[in-house]
C-alpha cells in the first residue's frame, strides 16, 4: 500500500502557491486503530508541490462514525462518504499576510522595529495553528510595541496609551474605540483564559494591519521615494542658461525643460 502511493500525485492545498495543486507523494504512512465501538485512521503524506516545489506534510484523518450520505446505489442503498480532517505542516494560512510583513522592519528605524515585525509574524503563526489565546495576546502586544515606537511611554496603562495617542493625533476617535476592543480582547485571554474563535480575532487583525500600514509602511515608502527623487535631482541634465547661472558646465541637450525661459522660433 505504501509503495503504490509514493511517486503518484495527490491534489492538495499549497500554502506557497495559495491554492489547490497537484503534488507528488514523496512519503506515505497509514495508521489505524479501533475498539468495540469505533475505528479511526490517518494517512500521512510528505508532499512536493508540482508547481513551486514547496515541501510540506499533510495528514488526512477520519473515523467510522463521521460520514454523510451522497446518494444511492442501484439497489436503493444509501451511499456514504467519510468526513475528513486535513491538517498541513507548515499550516495552511488562516489569513493571508500583507506584502509588507516580511519587510516592515526596514521601514522602522526605532530599536524595537524588529520586535514589532517578530510579534505580528507570531500572531499569524498562532492563528494558523488555532492557538487563538496566544494570537489574542499577541495582537495586544503588537499594538503595545507600535505605541512605544510612536513615542508613547511603555510604562503607561493601556487606557492612558490610547488617550495619549488620541491627543497626539495617532488615533482617531473611531480607531480609539476599535483598539479598546482589541486591548480588552487580549487582556481577557491573558488574564481570564478567554479562548476566542478565529472569526472573533479576524477583524482585530485587520484593524491592526491597517494601523501598522498607515503609521509605518506608507511613511517608510514615502521616505524611500523622496530619497530616490533627491538622488535623481543631481543626475538630470539642466539647460545651458541655468547651468551657467549655477556655475556648472553646460550639459544641455537642447531640449526645453520645465524651468523658465523662451523657446526658439521655428
Amino acid at each position: 500500500m505504501t509503495g503504490s502511493k509514493i511517486g503518484t500525485k495527490l491534489k492538495a492545498f499549497c500554502a506557497n502557491c495559495k491554492g489547490e495543486r497537484n503534488c507528488e507523494i514523496k512519503g506515505y504512512h497509514y495508521v489505524s486503530e479501533e475498539n468495540e465501538h469505533i475505528s479511526w485512521w490517518t494517512s500521512w503524506y510528505l508532499l512536493v508541490c508540482c508547481g513551486c516545489d514547496h515541501v510540506f506534510a499533510q495528514s488526512v484523518s477520519s473515523d467510522s462514525e463521521s460520514h454523510y450520505p451522497v446518494g444511492y446505489d442501484r439497489d436503493g442503498n444509501t451511499i456514504y462518504e467519510n468526513d475528513t480532517v486535513i491538517k498541513s505542516w507548515p499550516a495552511r494560512f488562516k489569513r493571508n499576510r500583507p506584502e509588507w510583513v516580511n519587510t516592515i522592519h526596514s521601514d522602522i528605524s526605532h530599536e524595537r522595529g524588529n520586535d514589532l515585525a517578530s510579534c505580528i509574524f507570531q500572531v499569524y503563526e498562532a492563528l494558523d495553528h488555532d492557538l487563538n489565546i496566544l494570537a489574542a495576546i499577541g495582537i495586544r502586544t503588537t499594538f503595545d510595541i507600535a505605541a512605544e515606537i510612536l513615542g508613547v511611554d511603555p510604562e503607561k496603562p493601556f487606557n492612558e496609551k490610547l488617550k495619549s495617542m488620541g491627543e497626539s493625533g495617532h488615533l482617531s476617535p473611531t480607531q480609539r474605540d476599535d483598539f479598546e476592543v482589541l486591548i480588552n480582547a487580549g487582556s481577557a485571554s491573558a488574564h481570564r483564559g478567554w479562548n476566542p474563535k478565529f472569526d472573533d480575532l479576524d477583524p482585530l487583525v485587520h484593524t491592526l494591519e491597517n494601523f501598522i500600514n498607515d503609521k509605518f509602511v506608507i511613511p517608510g515608502q514615502r521616505k524611500k521615494t523622496a530619497e530616490g527623487v533627491a538622488k535623481m535631482r543631481d543626475k538630470v541634465p539642466v539647460r545651458q542658461r541655468q547651468a551657467k547661472k549655477a556655475g556648472k558646465p553646460d550639459s544641455s541637450n537642447g531640449d526645453d525643460g520645465v524651468e523658465g525661459g523662451t523657446t526658439a522660433a521655428i
